[in-house]
Order: structure tokens, then sequence, then C-alpha cells
């Protein structure tokens, strides 16, 4: 199935890319450094723990996306 969802060409622009997983590697640091905080119940500390591993890994996604080469115009 060869099935594309239209975007607009600012969608699909490397620096939007850039800016995105730079705003993930900021979200999951301060989850990561949340972890050595104090924590009242395991809760907080099991939600810093995917929180941060995941927008670090969201962060890896974007990252991919910025360093491929740019799709044709529609």
């Amino acid at each position: 199935m060869n099935f594309h969802i239209p975007l607009p060409k600012w969608a699909r622009d490397r620096r939007l890319f850039l800016i995105v997983a730079m705003v993930h590697v900021y979200l999951g640091g301060g989850h990561i450094l949340g972890l050595f905080g104090e924590h009242v119940d395991g809760l907080a500390l099991w939600t810093d723990i995917w929180k941060g591993f995941g927008a670090w890994i969201g962060a890896y996604y974007f990252l991919a996306l910025a360093g491929r080469a740019p799709s044709p115009p529609n």
C-alpha cells in the first residue's frame, strides 16, 4: 500500500524536525533529572522514567527524519 497524507511544505522542512527534536531532548532531560529528586511515591518515579526516555526516543525519531533526503514536492 502506497498512501501518503499530503503535508504542507513547511511540515517537511528539516529545520522543523530539528526544533522538535531539541524540544524532546529538553523535556526528556527534565524528567531524567527528576529521577534524582525526592519522590513521594513510586508513581512519580515511574512517570519520570517512561516520559524521560520516551521523549529521548522521540528526539531520535525526529533527528532521523531531519537526516533524510528531502522528499520531492507533490
